[in-house]
């Protein structure tokens, strides 16, 4: 199939997530597959499945292109390693080196590489904020040359920052205890869900959101609560069903869970 036609990617990735339907250990983007196996006997038999569903269904694979039986992979600009995922290093150090952009087509490029990353980084939507004020209205190919601020330049500094102290992301495991962990500023809502794992707390993924000008207003229990809702909202797909904790440092919030629901705000 060719993928330069508009639906064709979507179109091939429907297709290959039929062809390996009901194998949890595979994770298939469009024609990248990962197969993730706890030793090399379980991957052996993993890998078996996988190749009799491809002949099953008519494809091949290119074997200059197979990875097989290693336990540090590259994969859609991420490293995979037993203990968890992470940014590529040589992608961290193309961010650290990019320059102060000159223009807002330039900005929305950093921008892109920094989103691309976002859930390894802590309070990436606070640092990010004053950045975006930029790019506020503008068109994909902004040329405007960008009149830097001092306190703008210092966020830019912090943007690269963060991307060299990414976080190693840990692979949830639902036999795991699991908790959700926010806070909230003036202008930002932050968390990060994270497992209980050998004594200690590993984190699993990180969100953050910049607040409209609405929410902004918000007092600082409807802000909290607001992080709150947004977080698990955007973590559905790592919580689930199964039970976790939500640890806040506001403390009235916990209000919000015993009140009765005729004198809970609309909100």
């Amino acid at each position: 199939m060719s993928f330069e036609l508009r639906n064709a990617p979507s179109t091939f990735q429907r297709f290959i997530n039929e062809v390996l339907f009901g194998l949890e250990f595979v994770f298939p983007y469009l024609d990248d597959i990962l197969v993730a196996s706890e030793n090399e006997e379980q991957h052996k038999t993993h890998l078996k499945l996988v190749f009799d569903r491809l002949q099953k269904h008519g494809l091949r694979v290119n074997i200059s292109k197979l990875t097989l039986g290693v336990t540090h992979l590259e994969f859609l600009g991420y490293l995979i390693t037993p203990e968890g995922s992470k940014p590529l290093p040589e992608k961290v150090d193309a961010i650290l080196s990019c320059k102060l952009p000159e223009t807002i087509r330039d900005l929305r490029t950093f921008l892109g590489l920094m989103n691309f990353y976002r859930r390894y980084l802590k309070n990436a939507a606070k640092h990010r904020a004053i950045l975006h004020e930029y790019s506020k209205g503008s068109k994909k190919n902004d040329k405007t040359k960008i009149l830097w601020t001092e306190e703008a330049k210092k966020y830019f500094e912090k943007c690269k920052q963060d991307i060299a102290n990414a976080t190693l992301l840990s692979f949830p495991d639902p036999d795991l205890q699991m908790a959700l962990f926010t806070d909230a500023s003036h202008f930002a809502i932050g968390s990060v869900v994270q497992q209980f794992e050998a004594g200690s707390w590993n984190p699993i993924s990180f969100f953050s959101k910049k607040l409209t000008d609405a929410q902004k207003i918000y007092s600082t229990y409807g802000r909290e609560l607001l992080g709150i809702y947004l977080s698990v909202k955007n973590f559905k797909h790592l919580l689930g069903e199964q039970s976790f904790v939500i640890y806040t440092d506001h403390k009235p919030i916990a209000y919000a869970f015993h009140q009765k629901n005729e004198r809970a705000s609309p909100k």
